[in-house]
């Protein structure tokens, strides 16, 4: 896991674990927490029941290079903690998945609800914001045809336009004329 080669400061022994200490990195070994086993991070419920368990724990992290900053990677834990931990986490496992199912349902239901007191207020404090979306008129493709292709209109209506440099490009403004169907 190091992201550089290292020698533990009092055996040279390297490993893919280390500990950082004052005289310099110290292996597993050397800092006696080799009988400790290493629990990845992904579980929160056995993370918590394994910690709980076990006399003796730490926490392992790695640098990240392009976050600049150490992220969590898992613990170190007592074996038999860790085997109490799983058996504990098999044992309810099915009241848990009946408890998430059970929030699912009811975080759906406080959605919606959020949902409609969210367009309320925004219709209190913006009401020309939530107007229903017009109906498609039957000139709509012709306005489209016309944006397609710059003054396409012999009114005028749609004008391609350039600045006074002659390097820019052009592009599609609507001039203020009405249209009617």
């Amino acid at each position: 896991m190091p992201l550089k080669d290292w020698e533990c400061g009092t055996c040279t022994g390297t490993g893919d674990l280390l500990i950082m200490d004052g005289p310099g990195p110290l292996c597993l070994t050397c800092a006696d927490m080799d009988h400790l086993a290493f629990l990845p991070s992904g579980d929160a419920a056995l993370t918590r029941r394994a910690k709980k368990a076990s006399v003796l724990s730490a926490v392992v992290v790695r640098f990240s290079r392009s976050r600049k900053r150490y992220e969590r990677q898992g613990i170190l834990v007592e074996e038999p903690a860790l085997e109490a931990a799983e058996e504990q986490c098999l044992a309810d496992e099915d009241a848990r998945e009946r408890r998430r199912e059970r929030d699912r349902v009811r975080r759906v239901g406080q959605d919606v609800e959020f949902q409609a007191k969210f367009a309320a207020e925004i219709g209190r404090l913006f009401p020309g914001c939530l107007r229903p979306a017009p109906t498609p008129s039957p000139c709509t493709p012709a306005l489209a045809a016309a944006a397609g292709s710059a003054a396409a209109r012999p009114d005028g209506h749609w004008a391609t336009r350039r600045s006074r440099w002659p390097s820019s490009r052009p592009y599609v403004t609507r001039t203020p004329t009405t249209t009617r169907c």
